[in-house]
């Protein structure tokens, strides 16, 4: 693939974009119509209620702190036989 194939191809991503998130997407907006037909009260959730992966990637990340960091680090090099 040469570079001019690769712009391209991020170009045609940029419009239509495909793979898993698409799907998701698609998937989530099926389960909220399907709410929304069998819902009596109440506004139906959106689609990105039932999509749990994104929901995961917007909630806050706890921080790891450095000697957590160090201490996994000692731990794979302990693994892998290596010396920090």
């Amino acid at each position: 693939m040469t570079a001019e194939e690769l712009l391209e191809w991020e170009a045609f991503y940029g419009i239509d974009p495909w793979g898993e998130e698409r799907a998701d997407l698609r998937s989530g907006m099926l389960c909220s119509l399907t709410d929304a037909c069998h819902r009596t009260k109440g506004r139906p959730d959106p689609p990105l209620s039932y999509m749990p992966y994104v929901k995961a990637l917007q909630s806050p990340q706890p921080q790891q702190s450095e000697e957590a960091m160090q201490a996994v680090w000692a731990e794979v090099c302990k693994k892998m036989g290596e010396k920090k």
